[in-house]
């Protein structure tokens, strides 16, 4: 997936089941709990079950943009330190949310589902 996004965003706290590859290709962005900064050419490699809160740097130069491998689904919490379950998310749950941005739009979900095998 393409994560997309705006100086001073951020993802609230979460981790993998499955590892995670990313390459960032614009913007700055960060980990709260880690110190290191993802600038342009920057690739990453997270382990599954690591819990982390993504942001995007305020004096990022512009948007963030980051190509992310994920394998399995994202577990939320609801705080950083010991948080509990919050939600969960996985590429079938961002399928319905989409086919549902598809109806409330008065798009053709069928062109959506069109694209999946």
């Amino acid at each position: 997936m393409i994560l997309k996004g705006l100086p001073g965003s951020m993802v609230g706290t979460h981790y993998h089941v499955g590892t995670v590859h990313g390459y960032t290709m614009r913007g700055h962005w960060r980990y709260l709990e880690h110190d290191w900064i993802a600038k342009p050419g920057t690739y990453i490699y997270e382990p599954a079950g690591e819990a982390h809160t993504l942001v995007i740097n305020e004096d990022s130069p512009e948007p963030m943009m980051t190509l992310f491998v994920v394998g399995g689904g994202l577990i939320y919490l609801d705080k950083a330190v010991n948080g509990a379950f919050a939600a969960y998310e996985d590429g079938f749950t961002l399928l319905e949310l989409t086919r549902k941005y598809y109806r409330e739009a008065k798009l053709d979900a069928k062109k959506l589902d069109s694209l999946i095998r």
